[in-house]
């Protein structure tokens, strides 16, 4: 990590199913300290276990820093889960006792993900991780994203059709697809039926579905149809997120950019682009679709100096690309989440 230059010092938090990264910047761009925990995400009220979860992520990237939380004057924290109003306002104030920044701002994790991937002060995000969301700032400022509204979409659902394409196969509904077996050897099944008898019992997690996701790109990258049929659903569900921001908030005639933020993006093939791109283009085509250039948690660190009013030069940009962790810090893979996400 960099050494410390000058205050103020901020805190980004990426919080979400998988992991929460927390990192701890000064007002040039130099990342100090990170650290990294397990899901934070959580519905309900009870905000106590995820938000503990946060604060001791945010904790050891103080830590590495050698900083204080009295030290930081702010805290922008991206939260998958803070969707309602109450789930901003509960956080909050969870977040505000514990000492970790003397100012505290929570958003929902999607506009991390916008931040990390425009320059520009408005734009749309797709995050598409293990579930997926859409998110607005629009040209005056305003917020806005589908949070629970979002009902399909993201690597879990990719997975579950995998699984179900499977079935089709083998109960003569659908037609022959490389999935089965690639779906079979990842999950440790010998037939269909078996996998299937697993899933009735309940043995199956969201997070074994999730991991099948990466299968799907790779078997439609290969030529499988059934595969690239279920990317194409993707990629039209996504767009039509982005599609009905732009209806509601009148964008189509503006230039603007759609950051694709989320490891769904990272999966092998244009196909899923190309069809958000195609759907996009057919109500705005003026937009732009980006891929998010930085990680979430240095787009929330970005949000901070927003939140600042500090100018973010080129120079910070080039800062946070050299002093960030490795992207190995930032993989899914490398925290398992919890067994029943």
């Amino acid at each position: 990590m960099a050494e410390r230059r000058s205050t103020p010092f901020v805190v980004g938090v990426d919080g979400g199913t998988t992991k929460t990264i927390a990192l701890v910047a000064d007002a040039q761009g130099n990342i100090l300290g990170a650290g990294r925990g397990g899901n934070s995400n959580w519905t309900g009220p009870d905000v106590e276990i995820p938000m503990a979860v946060v604060v001791e992520t945010v904790q050891q990237a103080l830590a590495q820093a050698g900083i204080a939380g009295q030290e930081v004057e702010l805290g922008v924290f991206c939260l998958a889960g803070a969707d309602w109003p109450e789930d901003h306002t509960r956080r909050e104030a969870f977040l505000s006792r514990a000492g970790i920044a003397r100012r505290v701002i929570v958003k929902n994790d999607a506009f991390a993900g916008l931040r990390a991937g425009t320059q520009r002060p408005y734009g749309v995000v797709i995050v598409a991780g293990t579930g997926t969301n859409t998110a607005v700032i629009t040209p005056d400022g305003r917020e806005w994203a589908f949070g629970y509204y979002a009902t399909y979409g993201g690597g879990t659902d990719i997975g579950w059709e995998a699984f179900e394409a499977c079935l089709r196969e083998d109960d003569g509904r659908g037609p022959k697809t490389a999935l089965t077996p690639i779906v079979l050897q990842k999950l440790g099944f010998p037939t269909v039926e078996a996998m299937l008898r697993a899933q009735v019992a309940g043995q199956l997690s969201r997070r074994q579905l999730g991991a099948l996701c990466p299968l799907v790109f790779e078997a439609a990258y290969a030529g499988d149809q059934v595969a690239a049929e279920i990317l194409v659903r993707q990629g039209l569900a996504l767009a039509e997120y982005v599609t009905a921001i732009v209806r509601r908030f009148g964008l189509a005639e503006l230039e603007f950019e759609v950051v694709l933020s989320g490891s769904v993006f990272k999966g092998r093939g244009p196909l899923l682009i190309d069809t958000i791109t195609q759907a996009v283009h057919r109500v705005a085509p003026r937009a732009r679709i980006v891929r998010a250039e930085l990680e979430p948690a240095l787009g929330a660190v970005l949000l901070a100096y927003d939140a600042l009013g500090l100018r973010v030069l080129p120079q910070v940009y080039d800062n946070l690309r050299r002093t960030a962790p490795p992207p190995a810090f930032f993989s899914t893979e490398a925290t398992p989440s919890c067994p029943d996400c």
